[in-house]
């Protein structure tokens, strides 16, 4: 009892104290990050200036857009060059952010409207009763460097919620191989909207076989984030992806085929936020392309479009995301439940709309869609979204 009382007592203390800077609203990143690295809290990519240049070559190939590393001003004009940003590592020797206090400011100082900069990993472990902790590195950092955002990640998601001022946070996720998918999910979506927040995902880069059905895999994990409101996301590396000779190998050419699902929607999903709301329709299909035990069913946990909603979705058995509020413009973020198949989808309206389209994603602009008796039919790849926006 008396430990619990004064964690809060801490907590409150340090919230109380926290510099102005750091009571401002969340820092949101500039763009949807397709994260690369090689681990964080050690520094495991090329030293060697030329050698660092290829890595990022190579994974730029992959719609990669971000690498988390130890930051410098070397490898922050490489990065500059070739149109990626930098996650600086704050658990890096170097600039530690609670063991090398000193360390860390200075570094942080230093980078004030630096435009390379994505934001600041000072976290990707169990939180437990360690919150009051990443609450004050969150605060020092946003008081030393309020101009990026403050990324906490977790491993599980618990209590990761007490965490206070965080610009980004995300969990770790390995649903092939532990299953949790939609409650993590829902979990993580509601603390990022209760918060005003985005959040990303540390993703299994290989839940399949490498070459063959592992892309499909990766890339249900990751499409089917995007109607929560996923900002970005991050493969758990275990080696691979670039080979010794600097080109991608066969797990990066895997990477490559999912993010390249992504990555034209980016700028338009930053432009989102949060759900207003998550639906799914019924499935007869699992994600592994296996018929389901019984009836068609919704997920388990998932909710099922409301009777009285302002649209239905009579054909396709997909997963719904939906963005806007009554009387603006409203988007909807579909994907396949089926890791495995496309989608066909019918829409259809319970009223007039003033204009619907959908986002190329080979030309990155919207393309009007034909409503017919209040109807609307689109498609959707296996792994991939579609992005459907009535005005």
């Amino acid at each position: 009892m008396l430990r619990s009382f004064l964690i809060v007592l801490f907590v409150s203390l340090m919230c109380s104290a926290t510099p102005v800077s750091a009571q401002a609203k969340p820092q949101h990143p500039n763009r949807f990050g397709i994260i690369f690295n090689m681990g964080y809290s050690s520094d495991r990519l090329p030293q060697d200036a030329a050698e660092f240049e290829r890595t990022i070559v190579a994974v730029k190939s992959a719609h990669f857009n971000v690498v988390l590393c130890q930051y410098s001003a070397a490898r922050a004009e490489i990065c500059k060059k070739h149109d990626m940003q930098i996650m600086v590592d704050l658990l890096v020797p170097d600039h530690h952010v609670y063991r090398n206090v000193e360390g860390a400011k200075k570094l942080c100082e230093s980078l004030r409207d630096n435009n390379v900069v994505y934001a600041y990993h000072i976290w990707s472990d169990n939180i437990g009763e360690t919150y009051p902790g990443r609450t004050r590195d969150v605060a020092n950092v946003k008081t030393w460097d309020p101009t990026h955002p403050v990324y906490v990640g977790c491993a599980k998601m618990s209590r990761i919620q007490r965490v206070q001022k965080m610009d980004l946070m995300g969990y770790y996720d390995f649903q092939w191989k532990r299953g949790g998918h939609w409650s993590n999910l829902s979990k993580c979506s509601a603390v990022a909207k209760a918060k005003g927040i985005g959040f990303l995902r540390y993703c299994d880069s290989a839940p399949g076989r490498v070459g063959v059905g592992n892309v499909n895999r990766a890339g249900f994990t990751v499409a089917t984030s995007i109607p929560f409101g996923l900002k970005g996301y991050l493969y758990h590396y275990g080696g691979g992806v670039v080979g010794k000779d600097g080109q991608l190998d066969i797990l990066g050419e895997d990477l490559k085929q999912v993010n390249s699902r992504v990555a034209p929607f980016g700028s338009e999903l930053l432009k989102l936020g949060n759900p207003a709301g998550l639906f799914s329709t019924t499935v007869t299909k699992t994600a592994k392309d296996r018929p389901v035990e019984g009836d068609a069913a919704v997920p388990g946990g998932l909710t099922p479009i409301p009777a009285d909603h302002w649209y239905k979705v009579s054909r396709g058995e997909v997963l719904i995301g939906e963005f806007g509020a009554a009387g603006e413009t409203r988007s909807l973020v579909l994907t396949s439940h089926n890791a495995y198949q496309p989608q066909a989808i019918t829409i259809r309206l319970a009223g007039a709309s003033k204009g619907v389209s959908r986002f190329d994603a080979d030309t990155k602009k919207w393309q009007p869609l034909k409503v017919t008796n209040g109807t609307v039919e689109t498609k959707v790849a296996p792994f991939a979204i579609e992005l459907v926006k009535f005005e």
